[in-house]
């Protein structure tokens, strides 16, 4: 969205929910429907995740290009990512023609990967002419750079950062496994999220591992994130599961942590985005405990250098993942 205000000559509707729950699409859908009267926009975007209304939306803008964001598959991540549907079930084949026809009857699709384009164009017999990749990118006014944060003596004297829902692709047991190779060293790990399974698994390895260098916290706010960011030493962008999707994305945290000027630890994947190892970002290997933690050691005896890396690494965001440049990429859309 702030892309698109930047567009000239663009002027944007937004029709975004203030409520939660199920009321929240009632309250999205109205809001669109008045805007289609009021206004009739010449494009619509229904932004992620639409799957659960598109078919209303498609029936409102009916007669208008209609730009769907397809950050993430349910079918993939439900089958191939979470398990939770069996392959060849009749869960299987109702989800995947859903979202086919979903993608099908999109005027344009917007993917967050090159890798994904390919993916889903293939998977789901798609036009690629029609499908757009467009960097996550991140919230700008709130990850910004800020002078380095000076820590009370304690006794960790090395911080490691990561948030997120614990999914398959970011790699929680690689994370921990790395804490317990190196749980010697004066470095903390600080792990913030999970729920449910992911959650429980999550303390399972905890208990099993004995680790005493991890803190864990299930929820901060929002807006508390940048805090957190800027008092580790190094962040966990990763994603490190070296799942299907793991190996198709770059994570929204790692764009977070770039635009904040914090050196940051990435999961390989198979495209080449301008991440130089020891240079803008720490590389690694995906699902592997070992080079995680060697990655880490490193950081930890080369202090002296991760301000640079820091610093190359915000410099490699604002060239190539910023908001400018997600401009850039979309307003070719409305041309």
């Amino acid at each position: 969205m702030d892309a698109l205000k930047r567009i000239d000559g663009l002027v944007l509707y937004p029709a975004l929910n203030s409520s939660i729950g199920i009321f929240r699409y009632f309250e999205t859908l109205w809001k669109l429907l008045v805007i289609r009267i009021k206004s009739n926009p010449d494009y619509y975007v229904l932004g992620f995740r639409g799957y659960e209304i598109f078919w209303i939306v498609r029936a409102i803008t009916l007669g208008k290009p209609l730009i769907l964001d397809h950050m993430m598959s349910p079918y993939d991540s439900l089958l191939n990512e979470a398990q939770r549907i069996k392959k060849g079930g009749l869960a299987d084949r109702v989800v995947y023609a859903y979202e086919r026809s979903i993608l099908w009857c999109s005027d344009k699709i917007l993917v967050d990967t090159a890798i994904n384009k390919e993916y889903f164009a293939k998977l789901f017999q798609i036009d690629p002419e029609k499908i757009c990749p467009v960097h996550v990118g991140t919230d700008e006014d709130l990850f910004k750079k800020s002078p380095s944060y000076e820590r009370a003596d304690g006794q960790y004297s090395f911080q490691v950062f990561f948030y997120g829902s614990f999914l398959p692709l970011h790699g929680i047991d690689i994370m921990l496994k790395a804490a317990s190779i190196i749980r010697d060293l004066p470095i903390q790990f600080t792990l913030l999220g999970g729920r449910g399974k992911d959650l429980a698994d999550f303390h399972q390895m905890m208990s099993e591992l004995e680790l005493e260098n991890v803190e864990h916290r299930e929820w901060v706010d929002y807006e508390e994130l940048p805090k957190w960011i800027q008092r580790a030493d190094i962040c966990l962008g990763g994603p490190f599961g070296n799942t299907g999707q793991a190996r198709r994305v770059v994570t929204g945290k790692t764009f977070q942590f770039l635009a904040m000027g914090k050196p940051t630890i990435i999961g390989e994947i198979d495209h080449d985005y301008g991440f130089e190892d020891k240079r803008n970002c720490l590389l690694v290997c995906q699902g592997n405990p070992q080079a995680l933690a060697d990655a880490i050691v490193w950081c930890f005896h080369h202090r002296s250098k991760l301000g640079e890396i820091g610093n190359q690494g915000w410099g490699l965001y604002r060239r190539e993942f910023s908001v400018d440049r997600i401009q850039n990429s979309i307003q070719v859309l409305f041309q």
